[in-house]
C-alpha cells in the first residue's frame, strides 16, 4: 500500500481573484453606504427645524414656518410623499442588500435634490427683492443655513445609496 501524500497548496496569488480589494467584506461596504444614506436622510429631516430665513428684526423662520407663510398646500402632499418614498427606499437599502432599491433611492434623492435646489434658488431670489417671486416673505429676509443642510443631506443620501448599490450582493 502506498503512503498518502497531501495535495500541494495553491501557488497562485489569491488576492487578484478576491472580490474586495480594500479589505472590507462587501456586506460591510453595503451597510456603510446605507448608513451614510440614513445619516443624510436624518440631516435633511433635521433641516426642517433649522432656520432657513432670518429677518432684520432678529426673527428666524424654519422650513415648516415657510410653508405657513407662503401657500404651498398644493405641493405639500408631493413633498411629503417624496420624503416618505425616500425614507422607505433608504430603510429597505439598510435592511437588505438589494441593489435595485439602493439605485432607486439614489435616483429619488437626486430628483429631490434638483427640486430642492430650484426652490432654494427661488427662495434666494425672492428675499431682499423689490419684486419677489414668492409672495408673503418678509422684505428684509435673508437665506440662512437650513436649506444648505438639507441639500447636503440629499447629497449624502444619493452618495450613500450609490455606494450601497455598488456593494450590493443582489440586484433584486
Amino acid at each position: 500500500m502506498t503512503a498518502y501524500t497531501p495535495r500541494a497548496p495553491h501557488r497562485e496569488d489569491r488576492s487578484e481573484t478576491s472580490p474586495s480589494h480594500d479589505g472590507l467584506i462587501p456586506h460591510v461596504r453595503n451597510r456603510i453606504g446605507a448608513l451614510i444614506a440614513v445619516a443624510g436622510l436624518g440631516a435633511a429631516l433635521l433641516s426642517l427645524y433649522l432656520p432657513w430665513l432670518s429677518a432684520d428684526g432678529g426673527g428666524q423662520i424654519t422650513a415648516i414656518g415657510i410653508t405657513e407663510i407662503i401657500d404651498v398646500r398644493g405641493v405639500a402632499p408631493v413633498l411629503f410623499l417624496g420624503l416618505v418614498l425616500m425614507s422607505f427606499l433608504v430603510v429597505v437599502t439598510t435592511v437588505t442588500r438589494l441593489g435595485a432599491f439602493a439605485y432607486a433611492s439614489a435616483i429619488v434623492a437626486l430628483a429631490v435634490l434638483a427640486a430642492h435646489l430650484a426652490f432654494v434658488w427661488t427662495l434666494g431670489t425672492s428675499t431682499g427683492s423689490a419684486d419677489p417671486i414668492l409672495a408673503g416673505l418678509p422684505s428684509d429676509a435673508s437665506v440662512m443655513f437650513g436649506p444648505y443642510v438639507a441639500a447636503l443631506g440629499f447629497v449624502l443620501v444619493a452618495a450613500g445609496s450609490v455606494w450601497a448599490a455598488r456593494a450590493a450582493d443582489y440586484l433584486f
